[in-house]
């Protein structure tokens, strides 16, 4: 007898591991592109607007440091499990 695919899985559960998996891979994503975006502003602005190119470079800092602490979350929950 062939158990109904309702019990094996649960849809639930499912559902929600795609909408996480979606949101995670998005805020990511916004996180590393901002990232990028504000090293490469901070280097255009570098010599003649110092005050911008630091504050691109508070944008760039706070993206990688999203990015890095994205990916210590996976890791740790990946080892508790």
């Amino acid at each position: 007898m062939i158990a109904p695919a309702t019990k094996i899985v649960d849809l639930g559960q499912l559902v929600r591991v795609v909408e996480v998996a979606l949101v995670a891979g998005i805020g990511v994503s916004l996180a590393f592109s901002l990232a990028i975006r504000g090293a490469v502003r901070a280097g255009e602005h570098r010599r003649e607007r110092p005050l911008r190119a630091g504050a691109h470079a508070l944008v760039a800092a706070a993206g990688l440091l999203a990015v890095a602490a994205a990916i210590g979350f996976g890791v740790s929950t990946m080892l508790a499990k």
